[in-house]
């Protein structure tokens, strides 16, 4: 079986009998829960965790030990892109807060729900690249970052 690909110009697409819609903007409710995947799709790793760590290289540097604080952060930053392939859960469940059926109530936000649609887009063989393209342009600035950290790879690998 070979892969069916999104086509965003006709902003819809079907799995399984059912017409999916690319909706161009959240409510509220489905904004909050997008904050919180945005974090985990582009670091791997919660926002907890990034205000742990952010928060110990100030502490770091407040205590005159800037290598260390700088160290937190380059690794940070380094994480952007990282194990693109352990990240597709956050970047589907992005498009499940953009991507809705007709019927479907926009005010309102349900993970199962989320995973009933997921499973119906794999069940129809769309190629996760669609979705995780779709993911990229939804998170403002994550295509800029991950582009620069991968020019900066390229540097630091072509001096060794």
């Amino acid at each position: 079986m070979e892969l069916k690909k999104i086509d965003f110009s006709t902003n819809s697409f079907e799995a399984l009998g059912i017409t999916y819609y690319i909706k161009p903007s959240l409510s509220v409710e489905r904004w909050k829960w997008f904050e919180k995947y945005q974090n985990h799709f582009a670091f791997g790793k919660t926002f907890q965790v990034i205000y742990d760590l952010l928060k110990n290289s100030v502490d770091f540097a407040n205590k005159g030990k800037g290598l260390e604080a700088w160290n937190i952060i380059f690794n940070l930053m380094q994480t952007v892109g990282k194990n693109l392939d352990d990240k597709s859960h956050p970047a589907l469940l992005i498009c499940a807060l953009f991507i809705a059926t007709e019927d479907e109530d926009l005010t309102k936000w349900d993970e199962q729900q989320a995973e009933k649609k997921i499973k119906a887009w794999n069940d129809e063989g769309i190629d996760i690249n669609s979705f995780f393209q779709l993911a990229s342009n939804f998170v403002t600035g994550f295509l800029t970052a991950l582009d620069e950290i991968s020019q900066d790879t390229l540097g630091i690998t072509s001096l060794t």
